[in-house]
């Protein structure tokens, strides 16, 4: 009888655990935004970032509800399932937060989405080329992870409000998140030298965990990195710059750019 009851808790304990694996290896696998869990995206994305106040929401508004209306900095995702522009296939649009503190509902969808299409990266074009170093900070966040999965990732700079006298050039634009993110680069590189020299000279045993992270970063800065500088032609993804007006309703090239990536 003894020998019954155990066989029996044993078989209890047996199920409770893996059902309990299964729970935890499904919870995974998913991904909350906005309060809501969502199973990790297979769909075609293309997705609308960057910094707060450079024309992201509108874009999304403009696109979704063809009308141009005044926007507020948001504060949560936004999502457009099915959407169709006129000769793409169905795919879902999503317009993120440029807050720094909100930030990471951009990066969970980066590392947990298989099928994104592209990227717009909004930019102030009125910004002046020694201001866009937070901007450039951001846009490394981003590739950070994209370039970490095979093909990276295409991004597009959407330099938007060109109908500004004060706006600069998409070339120019782009030049300076160059040089800039040559400047973060090494400047990064130079923090993890500093802190791996420490390691190495007092801390011969440290977390596995925690050198495994600090080697997956370090790798993805050197894979970004060639020599004469930090150029975008050198990353797996493809990074274009054109630019637009939300407001003047000039946003074809961006149109035409979002369907390529589709069709491709």
């Amino acid at each position: 009888m003894l020998n019954n009851t155990v066989l029996i808790a044993l078989v209890f304990v047996l199920i409770t655990s893996s059902l309990l694996l299964i729970t935890q290896r499904h919870k995974g696998s998913r991904l909350v935004l906005n309060g809501e869990s969502i199973t990790k995206n297979k769909e075609p994305t293309i997705i609308i970032a960057g910094p707060s106040n450079s024309g992201k929401t509108a874009f999304y508004t403009f696109l979704t509800s063809g009308k141009l209306t005044n926007t507020v900095t948001s504060q949560k995702t936004s999502v457009a399932h099915d959407f169709k522009l006129s000769k793409a296939n169905t795919f879902r649009l999503m317009e993120f937060p440029g807050h720094n503190k909100l930030r990471k509902q951009l990066i969970d969808t980066l590392e947990s989405s298989n099928n994104i299409k592209g990227l717009l990266f909004m930019v102030d074009s009125t910004t002046d080329p020694k201001d866009l170093t937070e901007v450039a900070e951001f846009l490394f966040q981003i590739l950070q992870v994209t370039e970490r999965q095979p093909d990276g990732c295409d991004i597009l700079l959407a330099c938007n409000k060109c109908e500004s006298f004060t706006s600069r050039p998409p070339a120019k634009i782009k030049d300076a998140l160059e040089k800039e993110m040559d400047k973060i680069i090494a400047r990064k590189r130079k923090s993890l030298d500093s802190v791996q020299n420490t390691l190495n000279g007092s801390l011969k045993k440290t977390d596995d965990a925690d050198n495994e992270d600090d080697q997956e970063e370090k790798s993805a800065l050197l894979d970004i990195q060639v020599a004469g500088g930090f150029k975008f032609s050198s990353l797996e993804g493809n990074v274009d710059a054109l630019e637009g007006s939300v407001t003047k309703n000039n946003v074809d090239k961006w149109e035409c750019w979002i369907e390529e990536r589709l069709i491709n």
